[in-house]
């Protein structure tokens, strides 16, 4: 497991960022189990994703594909971002999920920036997502990651896009 980075969040508290290791499951469950019902939806696009066992275990793979970092505040976890690396070339898939009680911290901006410097080292070229209209704090957490980002609204879902070779 590596070391990961001490960032500073916007409360002048310290997080630890870290790749997430098959042994960091539990605390991605617990952090799963954390959420409310509004704020799985939101991430999940569902209130009780029936999923999670699998998602944790996916975030926590040793896998060569893609790449998962936790936000760990005095040995607990409080955010996960991954992305994973899509068909397309160059392109992947990108989420992120903040504990509920550690939101307007820094955490997701600290999370994305280390995970976009990593896909750009990686190839990436570009991070995709689907946002809800209504995650305003996801929302954001993209527009205060100040990259340069394509916002097309579907009915009630955003597809972003995230140019990583625009990043300077």
């Amino acid at each position: 497991m590596s070391a990961g980075r001490t960032v500073t969040l916007r409360d002048g508290t310290h997080a630890l960022v870290r790749p997430l290791c098959p042994e960091d499951v539990d605390s991605v469950l617990g952090l799963a189990d954390s959420l409310s019902g509004e704020e799985k939806y939101l991430r999940f696009f569902t209130a009780h994703p029936r999923y999670m066992p699998q998602w944790a275990d996916s975030v926590t793979a040793s896998a060569a594909e893609g790449v998962s970092l936790g936000a760990f505040d005095h040995g607990e976890l409080v955010g996960v971002a991954n992305y994973t690396p899509l068909p397309a070339a160059g392109r992947a898939e990108v989420a992120l999920v903040v504990a509920h009680d550690q939101h307007d911290r820094g955490i997701g901006t600290a999370l994305l920036a280390h995970l976009f410097d990593i896909a750009r080292r990686n190839g990436e070229h570009h991070l995709v997502a689907d946002v809800l209209a209504e995650n305003h704090d996801m929302r954001r957490v993209i527009n205060d990651a100040h990259v340069p980002v394509t916002w097309h609204r579907d009915g009630s879902v955003f597809d972003i896009d995230v140019d990583l070779d625009a990043l300077s």
